[in-house]
C-alpha cells in the first residue's frame, strides 16, 4: 500500500509520545513493503521537503495566528486561533494539494491540531479511505486535554468546546475506521460527544496502545529490599500529579524509599517543586535522562497523573526494562495492569491515595525479582511489529473497503445504558 500518516509534529519539530509513536509505527510499515510518506507541520513561512528514517516527510507551513506548540502564544489571539482549528480553510488547499501529489491509498491521520478537520475533507474529496488513530482528547477539546487548570478533569464538555468542535463532529464521520490507545480515551470522547457514528455502532473502533522499539535491557544484579527506589520521568506540568508524588515520599518513613525525578518543565513550575521537596534528601531531580540510563536504576515507576492520561508511553517502556508502575486510578493504564504482577494501582489520585499506595509497596515486601521477570514478558504485548500488523490489518481493510478485522486491535464497543452522569468530586479524585 501507499501510506500517508499526517500529523501536527514529527521530528525535528516534536519528539513526544504521539510522534515517537508514529516514526515507530511507520518505519515498521515500510520494512513490511509499504510505501510510506509523512505530512506534518513547520512553524517556517515555506513548505518543506525532508526525510527521517528514510521515510518522505512534507513540512507544511500552518496557516493560523501562532504557532501553538513552545513559544509565546498570546492568549487574546487564542479563540482566533481555536475558531481557525475548528475547521481551517487554508490547511484544507494545502492538504489537497498534497494528497494530489501523493496518491495515497489510504491517509493515517494522528492528532489534527493545526490541520483541523478540514484534512479528513481533503481526503474524502479525492475518495481516499482515511483512518483516524486518537491519541488525545482533541476530538472533543480545542486545547486536546479536558483539562483546565482550575477545574481538574472536564466533567463534560463546556460551551466553548461544543462550539469549537462542531465541524469535528459534523465530520467525523468519514473516517473508514478509528483507532485509540485505551477504551478509557474513546469512553470519554464518546461521551463528550465526539464521534456519534461509533457510539451508534455503525463506524468500527479498535484499541491499538503504543509501541515499543527493540530494547535488550541491561542485565543488573538483585538489589536490596530497602531503600525503594522510585522514579518518575516525564515532562514536569502539573497535570502529572508530581506534588502529591513528593508529598508521599516525605511521608514515607525515614530511609524507606527515595526518589528520582528525570524530566523537565518550565523554570517557574520546577522550582515549586524543589522548593516543596526541599529538606528531603530523598528526592532528586535529574532533568533530561536518557530511559536506557534511568530504568535499570529504579525498582518501581510512579505515574502520579492526576489527569485522565489516556495511556503514556512510559509505562510501557519502562515494561521492557522490567520495571512495574504505580500509577493512580484515571486514565487508560489501569485497563493492562495486572494488580501484583505487572504493576499496581494507588486507591486515588490524590497525595492520600499516593501514600497509601507506597505505604502497600513498602509493607508487602514484593519479589522484585519476579515482578520484573513477568514485565519484560508483558512488554511483548508492545511489540514495534506486533503493533504494526495490527494497524496494517485496519489499514488494509480501509484501502479495500472491507470490513475491519475484529482482531485487529480491541475491538470498542459503547457503554451500555444511558448517558454517563456527571461524576461528583470524590469520584474524579478516585477514579470512578
Amino acid at each position: 500500500m501507499r501510506i500517508t500518516f499526517l500529523n501536527g509534529l514529527y521530528p525535528p519539530h516534536g519528539n513526544a509520545g504521539a510522534e515517537n509513536s508514529l516514526r515507530l509505527l511507520a518505519g515498521s510499515l515500510q520494512a513490511r513493503g509499504h510505501a510510506c510518506s509523512v505530512v506534518t507541520l513547520t512553524p517556517s513561512a515555506r513548505p518543506e521537503h525532508g526525510e527521517v528514517d528514510g521515510i518522505p516527510v512534507d513540512y507544511l507551513p500552518l496557516a493560523n495566528v501562532y504557532w501553538p506548540h513552545g513559544g509565546h502564544r498570546p492568549r487574546a489571539l487564542r479563540p482566533a486561533f481555536q475558531l481557525l482549528d475548528a475547521f481551517n480553510p487554508f490547511m484544507l488547499r494545502r492538504m489537497s494539494a498534497m494528497l494530489a501529489e501523493r496518491k495515497p491509498d489510504v491517509v493515517n491521520c494522528h492528532n489534527l491540531q493545526g490541520f483541523s478537520a478540514a484534512a479528513w475533507l481533503a481526503a474524502a474529496r479525492q475518495d481516499i479511505p482515511v483512518v483516524q488513530t486518537v491519541h488525545d482528547y482533541y476530538p472533543a477539546c480545542p486545547r486536546s486535554a479536558m483539562w483546565k487548570p482550575e477545574a481538574g478533569n472536564c466533567r463534560s464538555p463546556c460551551p466553548e468546546c461544543r462550539l469549537f468542535s462542531l465541524p469535528r463532529r459534523r465530520l467525523s464521520s468519514i473516517p473508514a475506521a478509528v483507532t485509540a490507545v485505551s477504551h478509557r480515551l474513546f469512553d470519554r470522547l464518546a461521551a463528550a460527544g465526539a464521534f456519534p457514528a461509533a457510539a451508534a455502532g455503525a463506524q468500527p473502533v479498535r484499541i491499538i496502545r503504543g509501541n515499543n522499539a527493540a530494547i535488550v535491557p541491561p542485565t543488573a544484579p538483585e538489589h536490596p529490599a530497602v531503600p525503594l527506589r522510585i522514579g518518575f520521568m516525564g515532562r514536569l506540568e502539573p497535570t502529572k500529579g508530581l506534588e502529591n508524588l513528593l508529598d508521599a515520599v516525605r511521608a514515607a518513613p525515614a530511609g524507606a524509599a527515595s526518589l528520582a525525578v528525570a524530566g523537565t518543565g518550565r523554570s517557574d513550575y520546577v522550582a515549586r517543586l524543589k522548593l516543596r521537596a526541599a529538606g528531603c534528601g530523598a528526592i532528586a531531580f535529574l532533568g533530561h535522562a536518557r530511559p536506557a540510563d534511568f530504568f535499570p536504576t529504579i525498582d518501581v515507576l510512579v505515574i502520579p497523573s492526576v489527569w485522565e492520561d489516556p495511556f503514556p508511553r512510559v509505562f510501557h517502556e519502562a515494561l521492557a526494562y522490567g520495571v512495574p508502575s504505580l500509577v493512580t486510578p484515571l486514565g487508560g493504564l489501569r485497563e493492562v495492569i495486572r494488580v501484583a504482577e505487572t504493576g499496581f494501582v494507588a486507591p486515588g489520585a490524590d497525595a492520600a491515595g499516593l501514600r497509601a499506595g507506597l505505604a502497600a509497596l513498602l509493607a508487602q515486601g514484593w519479589d522484585r525479582a519476579a515482578m520484573r521477570a513477568r514485565c519484560r514478558a508483558a512488554a511483548s504485548a508492545y511489540d514495534a511489529e506486533r503493533i504494526a500488523a495490527q494497524y496494517e490489518a485496519v489499514l488494509r481493510a480501509a484501502a479495500a473497503g472491507q470490513a475491519i478485522p475484529e482482531d485487529a486491535g480491541e475491538v470498542w464497543r459503547a457503554p451500555p445504558g444511558s448517558r454517563p452522569r456527571r461524576a461528583g468530586t470524590t469520584e474524579v479524585l478516585h477514579g470512578t
